[in-house]
């Protein structure tokens, strides 16, 4: 049986794996051929500290979202920690990978780049999703204190997948693109509407993929109906809108549309879960669930 850590030493790791994790993102970054210009970034916060201050700090603050709802639930959960840190480390990985490849013309030179600045955000996108799936794997493996089979264990039907998958991209779809054609959203539709479009079908399956994926690390929860908040809102949602939150922090008068967009997205996520929760699996709980 194994020991559970102290909550000193929990945080001692935490702390350093955060850092590690902030560094590592950082020095990637610096890695790459084409220098950001930060007489762009005209925010009050960049004016105040400095757009390398705000870079960490947003850093820190997502990280810690990470490790923190994956260390919470995961306590809770049935499943082995490594399963646990390969579930919430592919799935913001995969948010930060597909997230970055959003077409927003304003905020950067897609306009003048085309293919060759998608080409480049992916490559962005990558440095964002290594070292959270690093962090993820680390800090799972080193604080969680699990001796479950490490054999997966899934309380989805393939059937039940597929029909939630589909369901969370048609809805992500449909309000994005109300969004896009009513202004409520900004957006560069009307210039660029095949890669917006393509963009939003492909962030929306990914959205469906991430539920799917984290559903069993939540399925021993007593009350079905917390599961699609726990993951829809409390995982998934906080830390879209916490990515999202970085275009406000480096760019004057852009947070409020950021916050609502992601808060729409969110909303509209939870409500397709819980329609999934109640209509397609909400009798799925087994016996295995409650071991």
């Amino acid at each position: 049986m194994e020991k559970a850590l102290g909550t000193k030493r929990v945080v001692l790791i935490d702390t350093l794996a955060v850092i590690t994790a902030v560094f590592l993102a950082i020095a990637i970054k610096s890695l790459l051929p084409a220098d950001v210009n930060v007489e762009d970034f005209d925010s009050r916060l960049v004016n105040l500290i400095g757009f390398p201050a705000v870079a960490i700090l947003y850093f820190i603050i997502i990280y810690v979202h990470c490790i923190m709802v994956m260390q919470y639930f995961g306590k809770k959960s049935n499943l082995s920690k490594q399963q646990i840190g390969v579930r919430f480390g592919s799935v913001f990985a995969a948010m930060y990978l597909f997230g970055m490849q959003e077409v927003v013309v304003e905020a950067s030179p897609f306009n003048e780049w085309g293919l060759l600045f998608m080409r480049y955000q992916f490559i962005i996108g990558i440095t964002d999703a290594i070292p959270v799936l690093l962090l993820c794997l680390a800090t799972s493996y080193l604080i969680l204190n699990k001796n479950n089979s490490p054999e997966i264990i899934d309380h989805l039907k393939l059937g039940d997948k597929i029909k939630t998958v589909s369901l969370i991209t048609v809805t992500f779809f449909i309000q994005r693109a109300i969004g896009y054609e009513t202004g409520l959203v900004n957006s560069n539709a009307a210039s660029f509407p095949i890669p917006t479009y393509l963009w939003t079908a492909l962030f929306g399956l990914v959205l469906g993929l991430s539920y799917v994926v984290l559903y069993p690390v939540f399925s021993k929860t007593n009350f079905s109906l917390l599961q699609p908040f726990q993951i829809a809102v409390l995982t998934i949602g906080i830390n879209w809108i916490l990515f999202n939150s970085f275009i406000g922090l480096i760019f004057q008068d852009v947070m409020g549309q950021m916050l609502f967009r992601t808060g729409i997205d969110i909303a509209v996520l939870y409500a397709t879960t819980l329609c999934a929760q109640l209509f397609f699996y909400s009798t799925d709980k087994t016996n295995d669930n409650r071991r």
